[in-house]
């Protein structure tokens, strides 16, 4: 039986070294959010994998491992058997997957940006040849708010401000890192110009509608990393990134309420007497925190020796293992051990 696309994304969540549950890797992939799974993402190094596929049905997530395992691809310990490895490797050799880490740390936001992205160069193409009759694409009262007080904000109210945001995209988009430009353009909505749908960029693409996805969701979290990295190139892109990114806003909504009392000078005791949460709570808001933010202070919270062990750790290329950690540190609490965990963090081959 001839496997489907996303049946290989599938089989890509396997390793050949150790047995992964069927529930934690379902997890990863609808991007249940808890530090449990975002720490399980990184350990068994896929991040890249993290909330690609929200509406995910489980049932049908066991179906088909159910069927890679008839099939010999999987072993009895849910394992990659040496033939599902080779399979693996040889389907995409010549079809995308998803490959940044950092589709875990912009999950959170990357939807959002791409709706603005999208709905700021509608209104700003069509701005610029000084129509205005269209439709907007963006429906929602909220988002059009938020795209007039951006406008204002940022002097794009004039036909000549207005090709700012364009001579944007055609530097980023001949970036080298994006693999894909004529892909990415098919979505943009403009003067005379219509929006493709993933069917339609499947056909004219001959790729299968999930990899095309796959496609489109890499190239905006690369666009996300370089507008990132490099701000001063990309001064409209990198301000709607800014805002979302602000406030903690990588997090969930719960962690963003612990980290503005906590920026504010409240104590983390505090923040859970406030909150009326228990402290595990409070210290799991500030370990997914260090999961998200390069930034994140550890050494508020963990002792020089701590740090100097991490390091010593990652320089030898070895993850910071939980029970090392116990051997090394035994009055260590659970949360500094996490925080060691994941400051520690580096990758083995596990696939």
């Amino acid at each position: 039986m001839e496997l489907t696309y996303l049946d290989y994304l599938f089989l890509d969540l396997f390793s050949t070294k150790e047995s992964r549950k069927i529930n934690s890797l379902f997890h990863i992939l609808s991007g249940k959010r808890t530090v449990s799974v975002l720490m399980q993402a990184k350990r068994m190094d896929l991040e890249a994998y993290y909330a690609f596929f929200p509406k995910l049905q489980q049932s049908f997530f066991e179906e088909r491992i159910k069927l890679m395992m008839q099939l010999e691809l999987l072993n009895a310990d849910y394992q990659l058997t040496a033939e599902g490895s080779q399979r693996k490797h040889q389907y995409f050799m010549s079809h995308a997957r998803p490959d940044l880490k950092e589709q875990l740390k912009y999950q959170a936001i990357s939807a959002l940006f791409k709706m603005r992205c999208l709905f700021l160069t509608q209104v700003l193409s069509e701005r610029v040849h000084e129509s205005k009759k269209y439709y907007p694409i963006q429906p929602r009262l909220f988002e059009q708010r938020w795209l007039k007080h951006f406008l204002v904000k940022h002097d794009l109210t004039s036909v000549s401000k207005s090709q700012i945001l364009g001579e944007e995209w055609l530097r980023i988009l001949a970036e080298p890192e994006i693999q894909n430009p004529e892909i990415f353009v098919a979505q943009f909505e403009g003067y005379h110009k219509s929006k493709q749908t993933n069917k339609q960029m499947s056909d004219e693409y001959n790729r299968d509608p999930v990899e095309v996805y796959v496609l489109l969701q890499r190239e905006w979290i690369q666009l996300l990393i370089t507008v990132n990295e490099k701000p001063q190139e990309y001064p409209l892109l990198s301000t709607i990134l800014a805002e979302l990114k602000r406030n903690a806003g990588l997090c969930s909504e719960s962690t963003q309420e612990t980290y503005r009392m906590w920026a504010d000078g409240v104590s983390l005791e505090q923040v859970a007497e406030r909150r009326r949460l228990k402290q595990s709570t409070i210290n799991d808001h500030l370990t997914e925190m260090a999961i998200l933010y390069e930034t994140f202070p550890y050494e508020e919270f963990l002792s020089e020796e701590q740090l100097a062990y991490i390091e010593a750790e990652i320089l030898a290329g070895k993850p910071v293992d939980y029970n090392e950690i116990q051997q090394a540190f035994p009055d260590v609490s659970f949360f500094q051990s996490r925080l060691m965990q994941v400051k520690g963090e580096v990758h083995d081959d596990r696939k």
